[in-house]
């Protein structure tokens, strides 16, 4: 998908037992990542926790860009805006991706008030980066790195310890004061423009087969086509309706690529109701027709 398109990952990071899944990324020739490490814009219920283990990383969170350098640990906290991409060809890192709730006890304790309710609520949130200069680093690395092998072992008994890994980083977090406000990492204003976006993006994703004009998305935003669309390029860089083009025509390419339907009934079932229009779109988009697309696959 174009780097400018961005969506709500639907992916299941373990199971409803285990929701807790740790990945090993290692780019360059021969790799699934040859060229270099490479997450578009996205955003998931999930905490994702990552570690650069060789060379560095350009993170995009809530809009907003910083260098992970070679050894610190990145947090994302539940439904945060981001993107990730290698600054080299040459990249390794760790990833612990879970649900927060995993982190919550029925029972109201002191842990469970001061702690994972208010994570829970987004009243606070994790940490950016923890850095090799910071004096609790050695300590949270240490932890990662047991969840993390805890994870992609997956020996007997492995989340019960990963689970406890995850638990005592939290601890070491909050007792060393690294929680943050969320009002502090994201102001009124940002999170509002941002949860805008989200919400163009969702409504576009389910509703893309459909008519969809500017002023229904500038409903769903709940503000002007005028605002809208000026909010929306300064974010994604494309308008609201380039952007919808753009998603429909990824569409079209899987259609095309995994079924037997005609041009025509790819273009309807893509939204399109004019094919002629769709097949002007496709060109402009991937530099050749639809069916010289099937053709070459």
């Amino acid at each position: 998908m174009n780097k400018d398109h961005s969506l709500e990952e639907d992916v299941r990071h373990g199971t409803q037992e285990r929701p807790l899944t740790a990945m090993h990324f290692t780019t360059g020739p021969g790799t699934i990542y040859p060229e270099h490490f490479y997450v578009e814009r996205h955003w998931h219920h999930n905490v994702e926790i990552l570690k650069a283990i060789k060379g560095s990383f350009l993170v995009e969170l809530n809009l907003e860009n910083f260098v992970l350098q070679e050894g610190e640990i990145g947090f994302i906290n539940s439904g945060e805006l981001h993107q990730i991409e290698g600054t080299g060809q040459d990249t390794v890192h760790d990833v612990l991706i879970f649900n927060p709730h995993i982190l919550e006890f029925t029972y109201q304790d002191e842990f469970q008030k001061e702690f994972a309710a208010p994570l829970l609520a987004h009243v606070s949130s994790l940490p950016r980066v923890i850095g090799p200069r910071d004096g609790i680093y050695r300590k949270i690395s240490e932890l990662f790195d047991q969840a993390a092998k805890c994870g992609l072992e997956e020996n007997e008994g492995w989340y019960f310890r990963a689970k406890l890994f995850l638990l005592e980083m939290m601890y070491e977090l909050d007792r060393n004061r690294r929680m943050v406000a969320a009002a502090s990492v994201l102001n009124a204003s940002e999170k509002e423009r941002i949860d805008r976006y989200k919400k163009i993006v969702s409504y576009v994703e389910k509703h893309y087969m459909e008519k969809i004009t500017l002023e229904q998305l500038a409903g769903e935003a709940q503000c002007n086509p005028q605002y809208l669309c000026h909010f929306f390029k300064e974010i994604a860089n494309i308008s609201p309706v380039q952007y919808l083009i753009g998603y429909r025509i990824e569409k079209a390419k899987e259609m095309l690529e995994d079924t037997t339907k005609t041009v025509l009934e790819v273009s309807l079932d893509c939204g399109f109701e004019n094919v002629s229009y769709f097949i002007r779109q496709f060109k402009r988009a991937a530099g050749i027709t639809p069916r010289e697309y099937r053709k070459q696959l």
